[in-house]
């Protein structure tokens, strides 16, 4: 009897360094100018060959039939006419609604399998565009890395290069929607596109790209939820350079955490993630 194989993939986690609001469209939706970095901290799929098709997570927070993965699936029958028939179980270690974009790289993780494995049905625009239906961020995974990100994050520039640096990331276990932060902007809180001066040290010199990142959602965040303002200003006490990562929970900073950080983390229950941009 023939045995099938198991695929194991890695499903990596993403921070913003840096994110301004550049604008708001007529749909409602905001227009934002962002440096996506993917990082070596992942989630692990496993993908086995069934007679059937099933999704499941190690997480208590995400039903089957709500994953994002489960509407991917569904998503690339629509597209080529093939029912994908595996048996998916994701192994979560990126927490979720902490700006990590842990669904949305594992869509992308297994949109870019089911393409690959059935021979490619989807040329890679094709791929982009059902990514893209799935979420705004979805479409940055198929590729990961670096990358400047407008528009609502779909609209990507990558760049040839890769920061690795190490960072550290604290997730202070609670749960942020994307759309909750979103709503309490401001036309006061909106950036000029030519105001943003990040690129040519980006490109040049990384330490004062560093210095200059910020993130307009975190200064939401921060307002609005108390528990990440107390790692916020735990870090800066620390002498760290802290920002929080796309619209949060998680909060992130370049470097490594002091002994007297990790203890804090203990004492206070954070999720203490080390970890490399790459």
């Amino acid at each position: 009897m023939k045995k099938e194989k198991v695929y194991i993939l890695k499903s990596p986690a993403k921070v913003n360094l840096g994110l301004w609001i550049t604008g708001k469209r007529p749909d409602g939706y905001h227009e934002i100018y962002t440096v996506f970095h993917t990082v070596s901290f992942h989630d692990r799929i496993v993908i086995k060959p069934s007679v059937s098709q099933k999704v499941e997570t190690t997480s208590p927070f995400i039903k089957p039939e709500e994953n994002i993965v489960t509407k991917a699936l569904k998503r690339f029958e629509e597209w080529t006419g093939i029912h994908p028939e595996f048996e998916i179980f994701i192994e979560k270690n990126i927490p979720i609604e902490a700006g990590l974009g842990g669904g949305s790289s594992n869509a992308a993780t297994v949109l870019q399998f089911l393409n690959s494995y059935y021979s490619f049905p989807l040329s890679d625009e094709e791929l982009k565009k059902l990514a893209l239906l799935l979420g705004a961020d979805v479409p940055f995974f198929l590729k990961g890395g670096i990358a400047i990100g407008e528009g609502i994050g779909e609209k990507l520039t990558y760049l040839d290069k890769k920061l690795k640096k190490k960072i550290f990331i604290i997730y202070p276990n609670i749960q942020i929607k994307t759309s909750e932060i979103y709503s309490k902007i401001t036309p006061q809180m909106l950036t000029k596109r030519e105001d943003i001066h990040i690129i040519d040290s980006l490109l040049g010199e990384t330490d004062t790209f560093f210095e200059k990142i910020e993130n307009t959602l975190g200064m939401i965040v921060e307002e609005n939820f108390p528990e990440v303002k107390e790692v916020l200003n735990t870090l800066r006490h620390l002498n760290y350079r802290p920002l929080v990562s796309g619209s949060g929970s998680s909060v992130f900073a370049v470097g490594a955490p002091k002994e007297e950080l990790r203890k804090i983390c203990k004492i206070k229950g954070w999720k203490l993630i080390e970890t490399v941009l790459e």
